[in-house]
């Protein structure tokens, strides 16, 4: 009997030590932070696409040559992708063509122009749409060291990569000004920029519908996209 017992009182030993023992392997370390950005740095981590939204600024202008150039500002703290999409309409509020254009991590803090090809010929009003939300790419617009010189019939633009990895893709345009107004857009893309090499541009003059060269007397370079895959 007293061994009956003193097996009992083991065995409950035992299994008072082997509950005490899970409850401590179980236990669950919980931390919580920032996102680290590209740079290095600290980025607060935004997922409520309503709020990145409300911190996009949007207008447009037309070129000599017809096309509308939408200029988008990202006033968020994060990159984003962006969707834009504009309607056109007639005087009695008809539609009478849309367009579309996507970018990728577009850089925080900045403003990016592009021009619509499907503008119709003709239309009385439109309403840009702006649909954003968080990028998961790395962005390096703040990597670049860019420079450009208008060259009598286009603008040399030179995007170099500073940063210490590869950039798959740089896209550029060039918005072309008289007496403060748009008169012209150009654009180009590049892909593949090794550390420490240039993405090299050269964006010809744009031309009005007659297909003569437009006038200006100022120009603008852009950064739309400078990003790599996560992959």
């Amino acid at each position: 009997m007293k061994k009956r017992l003193l097996l009992v009182f083991v065995c409950m030993f035992v299994l008072l030590l082997t509950g005490c023992g899970s409850n401590t392997n179980s236990a669950t370390n919980v931390s919580s932070g920032k996102a680290n950005d590209d740079n290095g740095g600290q980025q607060e981590v935004v997922k409520d696409a309503k709020a990145l939204a409300a911190n996009i600024e949007s207008s447009g202008a037309l070129t000599l040559h017809g096309k509308l150039v939408v200029f988008v500002k990202n006033k968020n703290e994060v990159p984003v992708d962006m969707e834009i999409e504009v309607e056109f309409y007639d005087a009695d509020n008809t539609i009478v063509g849309s367009d579309k254009e996507s970018l990728s991590a577009v850089g925080k803090n900045s403003e990016i122009a592009v021009d619509l090809w499907d503008t119709p010929d003709k239309f009385d009003n439109y309403k840009i749409y702006v649909d954003v939300e968080q990028s998961d790419k790395s962005c390096y617009v703040d990597k670049l060291d860019v420079t450009h010189k208008d060259t009598k019939d286009q603008v040399a633009v030179q995007a170099k990569n500073n940063s210490s990895d590869e950039i798959d893709y740089i896209t550029v345009s060039v918005v072309y000004y008289k007496d403060g107004k748009v008169v012209g857009y150009g654009d180009g893309i590049q892909s593949e920029i090794k550390e420490g090499r240039s993405a090299n541009f050269n964006i010809r003059h744009d031309w009005d519908k007659k297909y003569n060269n437009v006038k200006f007397d100022e120009y603008k370079v852009f950064i739309n996209e400078a990003y790599s895959y996560n992959w």
